[in-house]
């Protein structure tokens, strides 16, 4: 478990899964090469392929507990997605050997609705899909929850995320434990959302305001590392790809500008660090934090 602050904040990582996908479906072997330096070891292994971290956030801060975008859960039906598909890990016992109750969180944020962003949502009990952290408000942007709402006239299915919001999502509206937020929501003195669409339409990245400290919770804004030098790169799924670019850029400027810590949802190695410009490129330089056993 990887814990560090930001300014009054203590945040921990917890981790679900790995998986591996090719370099070069990201950028060609010139760019891999020129930017070898700061890319390896951390973001580009030396067999050409990239590590890609499902893992959540736990946010302590003005008397909270929050969970940013709690993964993929158990026992989820995933057939367009065999890495995904009928998961058995022990990723909530995790969350309690670290300390973190989930009877005692009070927010889950997911930044977006795709299948591993929300699918810790739930858990099957008794052949029934129900809360996993029973006590927390949900918060889901309005506009992401409508767009996957099946019931909402127009609704488009896509094949990668078939049965998330039956089995994630419509549970936790059953329960009455969801919160539909705008774009720009306070969630607490030391956090508010804010748009950051492109990947899906209605994607939300959190920001973290503390003690003078910046950061933000990226969520799936930007996959990899190399997006932020070369934001054209896509690894496909983005629901609005010129949109999904021109965030990355955004980011990638406003980041590398006002120093805040990106919190990014899937990089492996240093899972978390500052953008910097440098000799007219843009890298990633990572954070160190606090490794327990």
């Amino acid at each position: 478990m990887d814990r560090f602050n930001v300014g009054d904040a203590e945040i921990r990582r917890i981790e679900e899964m790995r998986a591996k996908f090719p370099a070069l479906g990201y950028a060609d072997q010139a760019f891999l090469d020129a930017n070898s330096d700061w890319l390896k070891p951390d973001f580009v292994n030396d067999d050409g392929t990239v590590d890609f971290v499902f893992q959540s956030w736990i946010v302590r801060v003005d008397d909270l507990v929050v969970v940013v975008d709690p993964c993929n859960g158990n026992g989820r039906s995933r057939p367009s997605l065999p890495y995904f598909d009928n998961l058995q890990t022990d990723f909530i016992e995790r969350f309690e050997r670290d300390g973190v109750d989930p009877l005692k969180v009070d927010i889950v944020f997911c930044t977006h609705l795709h299948c591993d962003h929300c699918g810790w949502n739930t858990q099957l009990r008794g052949g029934r899909w129900v809360p996993t952290f029973p006590n927390a408000r949900y918060l889901f942007g309005r506009r992401e929850y409508e767009r996957w709402d099946p019931a909402r006239p127009g609704y488009q299915p896509v094949d990668h995320n078939e049965g998330v919001y039956e089995d994630s999502i419509k549970p936790i509206v059953d329960a009455g434990l969801a919160e539909l937020i705008e774009d720009q929501h306070r969630l607490s003195p030391s956090l508010v959302t804010s748009p950051s669409g492109g990947h899906t339409i209605g994607h939300l990245s959190l920001g973290l305001s503390s003690a003078g400290e910046l950061a933000w919770f990226t969520g799936d804004a930007i996959h990899h590392p190399i997006q932020l030098a070369l934001p054209k790169a896509s690894l496909g799924g983005d629901e609005a790809p010129e949109d999904a670019i021109a965030f990355r850029r955004i980011v990638a400027d406003h980041l590398s500008t006002t120093g805040a810590l990106m919190i990014p949802a899937h990089f492996a190695g240093a899972h978390v660090g500052h953008v910097r410009k440098r000799d007219g490129r843009i890298t990633f330089e990572p954070l160190a934090v606090t490794t327990d056993a």
